[in-house]
């Protein structure tokens, strides 16, 4: 009946729900009878899950700091096909500044524009800031207190990462002018 409720839990959760939330959720329904949930049993009944939609249509994964049902990628193709419209395509400089942010966070827009040699305008940042991939998370204490950007918890989910230690390694990057292509690659306008 556990795994049940766990199962239920998250699939009715927007986000990625934590042990904490879910041990939460159902202290609530504990009857008096029955000793606490400890995280040895949460961990036991999410592992069942995990095989138990294993070589399914959706897979539980764990991302953002908690569990998650997600389309197995496998099925990618089939499920675009619910969506008409195109998703948004992401500039290079919005990219390479989400990178950055990834990479260097905590950083301000003045560390960005260094490391990049170029500004970063305002819609790069505010697009970034929409998308919540990015947060404002203080002020610097230097003249102008500038704002200091790091990810989000929806940076991670939107891009399925556990955490920023997922990240590839920085040297594991490439420069796309490094590459050589039969086609020229275009920047969107």
């Amino acid at each position: 009946m556990l795994v049940y409720q766990i199962e239920a839990l998250i699939l009715a959760s927007e986000t990625p729900i934590t042990l904490a939330k879910l041990r939460e959720c159902l202290s609530l329904v504990e009857s008096p009878m029955e000793p606490a949930i400890d995280n040895l049993q949460l961990h036991a009944c999410l592992h069942e899950l995990e095989q138990h939609y294993a070589q399914r249509g959706i897979q539980l994964i764990q991302v953002a700091g908690g569990w998650q049902f997600r389309t197995h990628p496998k099925y990618a193709d089939v499920v675009t096909q619910l969506w008409q419209k195109n998703a948004p395509r992401l500039s290079r400089s919005m990219l390479e500044t989400l990178a950055v942010i990834a990479y260097q966070q905590p950083t301000t827009r003045g560390e960005i524009e260094a490391l990049r040699g170029i500004r970063v305008s305002s819609s790069v940042m505010s697009g970034l800031l929409e998308r919540g991939w990015v947060k404002i998370i203080g002020r610097k204490d230097v003249p102008g207190r500038p704002h200091i950007y790091g990810t989000s918890q929806q940076f991670l989910s939107d891009f399925g990462l556990k955490s920023l230690n997922d990240l590839p390694d920085s040297s594991q990057l490439v420069d796309l002018q490094d590459l050589s292509f039969n086609e020229k690659i275009t920047e969107p306008t």
